[in-house]
């Protein structure tokens, strides 16, 4: 018996010091995915993890596939410069984003600024993990200055400006489609549709700058198929 007893105490006089010292509910990693407002997956950006650069991978029309970073304070975000000066890094920074402690599941939105307008690029944090946004549930992303209201799935939630709200849609285990209507402050209509929801997935629902000027807020749809065990 007291040998056993030395043996799990030099064991743990053995163990790594982070792993006594890390915060409960925080994770040494940040599991990230990627998604960019413009649908452009073209766009060659890059984000910086120490002292290196790596490439943001995107795709079309949804998020890109998951990978697991050390984590970090903030996210920042890069381009490569055109023309570099000799003995500078030839990435330019354009935008960074704090990953806040209790997120470990993080999708970094990223909005490129509009060609006939001004401001820069911004960067936006949310929390991906199926606690906070789980299957059946929609998250709508009030990316614009004032707030928005959105009736879905019988309730009925205001969304502040640049802010998140999640909402459950109520459906049976066959799925179904869900009514859902967004208005502004004014409670003018800006988007009204039916969107389907099933057990095995989740919906991202952006609203966004509208296209063209006076016109109305820009409504996107991004449609996850969770992994099933």
């Amino acid at each position: 018996m007291i040998t056993r007893l030395l043996f799990l105490l030099i064991l743990a006089l053995h163990l790594p010091l982070g792993l006594s010292a890390e915060p409960e509910g925080q994770s040494k990693v940040v599991v990230c995915s990627f998604l960019h407002w413009d649908n452009n997956p073209n766009e060659k950006l890059f984000f910086r993890m120490g002292e290196e650069y790596h490439p943001i991978e995107f795709k079309r029309r949804e998020r890109a596939g998951k990978i697991s970073l050390k984590r970090m304070a903030d996210f920042e975000v890069f381009r490569e410069v055109e023309n570099p000066v000799e003995g500078e890094l030839p990435y330019e920074f354009l935008a960074s984003v704090p990953v806040p402690e209790h997120i470990n599941d993080a999708l970094f939105l990223i909005i490129a600024a509009a060609k006939d307008k001004g401001g820069g690029y911004r960067v936006v944090t949310i929390d991906d993990s199926t606690t906070a946004f789980p299957g059946t549930a929609f998250l709508f992303v009030n990316l614009l200055n004032k707030p928005m209201t959105v009736n879905f799935a019988g309730g009925s939630q205001d969304v502040e400006p640049f802010k998140t709200s999640v909402m459950r849609s109520k459906i049976g285990p066959k799925g179904g489609f869900v009514p859902f209507i967004v208005t502004n402050g004014e409670g003018k209509k800006i988007c009204e549709n039916r969107l389907y929801s099933q057990f095995t997935t989740r919906k991202i629902v952006l609203i966004g700058q509208p296209r063209e000027k006076g016109g109305l807020p820009e409504v996107k749809f991004v449609n996850q198929l969770l992994a099933q065990k």
